[in-house]
């Protein structure tokens, strides 16, 4: 190649890639169609290839432009990060952390993790994102969110991962349950109806393996909800199981008086709780503290200790 690429070209590629029209491209970034027009030859001299080709009134992007395209967005972010870095090199322990949250962490840790931050880093600024796990991995693969508090799955390539506390997942009904009143067994379980999270929730889909790996059908839901906060509280007044974390049996709003652990080994799952952040990304002095409190601290913050 006799020349560099451009910053400035690479941004107008993007945003003509993305909508397939130079004129809208052009409308959106406030310049002449033929200043992002000769932006594209530049590239595409550069490069020694063509980049787009005509799809009727539109255009699209050929293979190698696709290539770029792909290329760009990393190296267009890494710019940006860049510039964040050293903007920030010397703020220390202050600015803003988007932080991203799966109901149940939620439930747990962020009154913990806010009297922590309100204590000890009064000129950090936490912005909460609650939401299933899938939501938040992409939060965060576009950058709108720093870190995720999230459980197990398959991860991209492209996060790290640490894991920072273990929680078990276990079958649970009203005390009174007619479940107590024979010997317990995952036949038993099949004649009961259950409340349970969604299929798309990977603690459903392991509790269901976990009953076709034993050659029983499925439990039979008569109610799904993605409100996993509430299920403790239905089945304290009705005769449904579930399949929920032990931490619930212990918590103030629910008392074992009124929940109790069906306790069958085949179907106690236990899972890591982890903090997630971008592998190759950069995280502000302020995200770094935040993600250490969790590594350093975080049995302590989920126990209560």
């Amino acid at each position: 190649m006799n020349d560099q690429l451009e910053l400035r070209d690479l941004i107008y590629f993007q945003r003509i890639a993305t909508l397939g029209h130079v004129g809208k491209a052009a409308e959106q970034l406030h310049k002449t169609q033929p200043a992002l027009t000769g932006s594209i030859r530049r590239l595409e001299r550069t490069l020694n290839t063509r980049l787009f080709e005509k799809d009727g009134r539109n255009i699209q992007l050929t293979a190698a432009g696709k290539l770029l395209l792909q290329r760009s967005q990393s190296i267009l972010a890494s710019v940006q990060d860049v510039a964040e870095e050293i903007k920030e090199l010397e703020s220390g322990e202050k600015g803003q952390v988007k932080l991203g949250l799966v109901p149940t962490a939620a439930h747990h840790i962020l009154l913990p993790i806010i009297h922590i931050l309100t204590r000890d880093f009064p000129n950090i600024q936490l912005k909460t994102v609650i939401g299933q796990t899938d939501f938040l991995y992409e939060k965060l693969r576009e950058r709108e969110l720093d870190l995720v508090i999230g459980l197990y799955g398959e991860l991209d390539d492209n996060f790290e991962c640490v894991p920072f506390y273990q929680d078990t997942m276990v079958v649970v009904a009203n005390s009174s349950h007619d479940i107590f009143k024979e010997e317990i067994s995952l036949a038993r379980l099949v004649n009961f109806k259950w409340i349970l999270a969604p299929s798309s929730v990977m603690s459903r889909q392991w509790l269901d393996r976990a009953f076709d790996l034993h050659g029983f059908s499925k439990p039979e839901v008569q109610i799904e909800t993605n409100l996993l906060l509430m299920i403790p509280s239905v089945i304290m007044k009705t005769e449904l199981l579930s399949f929920i974390s032990r931490r619930n049996l212990e918590s103030v709003d629910t008392s074992k008086k009124h929940l109790k652990e069906v306790p069958i080994a085949e179907l106690s799952m236990d899972r890591f709780y982890n903090v997630i952040s971008r592998r190759e990304g950069y995280l502000s002095p302020a995200a770094k503290c935040l993600r250490d409190i969790f590594i350093q601290q975080g049995r302590r913050i989920f126990d209560g200790d």
